[in-house]
């Protein structure tokens, strides 16, 4: 069977490869453009440059290769060797469509450590952006760049952009970065990312950017710390905007400079293709994150710890904020005197509080209601019964991104209690998708509650993983204890503290305190063969009743935050649990028969299953 499964997963890495075979290999880390036979990055764009220009000249001379790069059958794919830096002296001009990757993990089917953390880099090594991605033409349609699985990183302080516009990227085209990281751009105008173009009914391009799950942080520029938009043409989602600066009076971190004319602006709210979505915003620092212009939307954001907020910029009515947290700045909301944003449904103080519907209205945050459980803005997150409305930002192993994970305080009777947990709005009414309905994943991709209208505010849905948790525990030897831990299960919860397990249940039967998660421990195959404790983080030690030889089969139940105002059958969690104890020699056979089916030593700590929707009743 061992053999069956490498010769299939060979089999399919070759039919990968057989469908990558096209793709232009960058082989050299170097930046220069010369005829030899290695590929650099600026041939390989320059190649597509050619094959793609008006100049019927360079397309003939060109169309097999340039400079050691593509050939005749080549696709428009450059690829990116792993965890290596190309250095630019100057700026790469883009003028075709191209996609610019991180080759994929191809010798193995699992990838090691966390998600994009082997992206290749592409830095300036001069004083110059990255990137100019523009073919000069205002006739011909816009056609799309995309980077995926890269790191971008600008030249800091150092940067002489032309004329000061994008620190990294000048872009007049549709520029599409995914998985990504933008990071040290400086400029006069977008720190990160000048958006050139005015939508008319003569020009027909104006660039538009669209960033997903990526990180965005240390750019800087005077208008337009992370981006300067001619228009507001820009779409962030799944995204983390941290530790980024603007320094002009009026500067926006997101900055659009002039507004759709009336007429083309609906389509955009309702098609929602501008704005930022499903994202964490924090420690950044200037006058204002965005100025919010009519057709934008911004939803499920979570915006905290910034110096500024948002300004409010839509005189037509037509920009929405919504299911969103935006508390916490030094200033979180300034208007113009003629803006008409509907700000609904979400979590807010006074100054935000603006033009919201009746069937939505925000929740006015308590200036004594602590807003972090922890002793900082990033870390460990206190335990309950600690409040805080969040845990600190942290970023879990298996994660590019991190987040500010909601939590469900001890103190509450029900779950309506909570400020952000079920407060945002599915359906803006009982008949149709409005404009402040919830997005459909989180900020993780993860999906949103589907059993009814509600979602959580804010850029974290808060899952319950139920289905197909995996078996815990551990092999030992005589003498040894038992150390694993099951915060895999317990996921986007904490196990509730001991004096709420009292308050549920009452005293324990036995005479015994409550331990964290109101643990419990149901034998299933065999009897009790050692005694289980646990702490607050999840973290379990069982220790063996003396040197016996076999099994100790059971369940581990506990009580999470997240489970703890579900119908009583659905309160706890069940964990199969198995502890195999073999003597020092480890002569004798691992596979134990325990009644229940044969199941060998060496378990592991369990990965992740099914993510099952929550059944939370307000």
């Amino acid at each position: 069977m061992g053999m069956l499964k490498r010769s299939i997963a060979f089999a399919l890495l070759a039919v990968a490869g057989h469908t990558y075979s096209a793709d232009i290999q960058v082989t050299s880390l170097t930046d220069e453009d010369k005829d030899d036979t290695i590929c650099t990055l600026r041939e390989a764009v320059q190649f597509l440059n050619y094959r793609s220009s008006s100049n019927a000249a360079d397309v003939e001379k060109y169309a097999a290769g340039y400079h050691g790069c593509g050939n005749k059958d080549a696709s428009s794919n450059i690829i990116l060797q792993r965890d290596k830096e190309y250095a630019l002296n100057q700026s790469i001009t883009i003028s075709a469509p191209m996609t610019i990757s991180t080759a994929k993990n191809d010798s193995t089917l699992i990838e090691e450590g966390q998600p994009n953390s082997h992206n290749a880099t592409i830095k300036m090594a001069g004083t110059d952006q990255l990137f100019r991605i523009d073919d000069g033409s205002v006739e011909k349609a816009s056609f799309i760049v995309s980077f995926i699985d890269v790191n971008l990183k600008g030249a800091g302080l150092k940067t002489t952009a032309p004329n000061g516009d994008g620190g990294l990227i000048y872009n007049h085209e549709q520029l599409n970065i995914q998985n990504s990281r933008l990071m040290d751009g400086y400029a006069t105008r977008g720190g990160a990312i000048y958006n050139a173009g005015i939508l008319s009914d003569t020009i027909k391009t104006a660039g538009s950017v669209t960033i997903t799950n990526s990180l965005i942080q240390n750019n800087k520029a005077s208008q337009g710390g992370v981006l300067y938009s001619d228009m507001p043409l820009y779409y962030i989602s799944r995204s983390v905007v941290r530790d980024n600066e603007v320094t002009a009076t009026d500067g926006a971190l997101f900055h659009a400079q002039t507004k759709f004319a009336d007429e083309t602006t609906g389509g955009y709210l309702t098609s929602r293709i501008i704005g930022l979505i499903n994202s964490t915003i924090f420690h950044n620092k200037g006058s204002f994150i965005a100025n919010v212009r009519d057709g934008m939307v911004l939803n499920n954001i979570t915006m905290i710890k910034n110096v500024g907020g948002l300004y409010l910029d839509a005189p037509l009515g037509k920009a929405s904020i919504s299911n969103s947290i935006l508390v916490g700045n030094t200033t979180n909301c300034q208007a113009s005197a003629m803006d008409k944003t509907a700000v609904q449904s979400n979590l807010v103080t006074s100054e935000c509080n603006l033009n919201a519907s009746v069937a939505l209205p925000n929740i006015i945050y308590p200036a004594n209601e602590k807003l972090i459980a922890g002793n900082a803005d990033e870390g460990t997150c206190d335990v309950p019964p600690a409040d805080g409305l969040l845990c600190p930002y942290s970023t879990p192993s298996d994660s590019f991104l991190g987040f500010f994970k909601p939590r469900i305080l001890d103190k509450y009777t029900a779950l309506s209690q909570s400020l952000l947990i079920n407060k945002g709005r599915l359906y803006s009414d009982g008949t149709s998708v409005g404009l402040a309905s919830c997005e459909k994943q989180d900020q993780r991709g993860k999906n949103r509650s589907g059993y009814d209208e509600l979602c959580d505010l804010g850029a974290i849905e808060l899952i319950i993983n139920r289905n197909d948790i995996s078996t815990h525990g551990q092999d030992i030897k005589y003498g040894e204890i038992a150390k694993f831990n099951i915060a895999d299960v317990v996921g986007d919860g904490e196990l509730v503290s001991p004096q709420t397990c009292e308050a549920m249940f009452g005293k324990r039967t036995d005479g015994n305190p409550w331990q964290p998660g109101c643990m419990k421990v149901v034998q299933t195959s065999t009897i009790s063969k050692g005694t289980l404790s646990i702490d607050t983080q999840g973290n379990l030690t069982y220790v063996p009743n003396g040197n016996w030889h076999g099994a100790d089969v059971f369940n581990l139940l506990v009580v999470t935050t997240t489970t703890r105002f579900n119908n009583a059958a659905d309160v706890y969690l069940t964990v199969p649990v198995q502890i195999v104890q073999d003597p020092p020699s480890g002569i004798e056979d691992k596979s134990v028969s325990t009644g229940g089916g044969s199941v060998g030593g060496g378990l592991i700590l369990g990965l992740f299953g099914l993510i099952a929707l929550r059944r939370f009743k307000s």
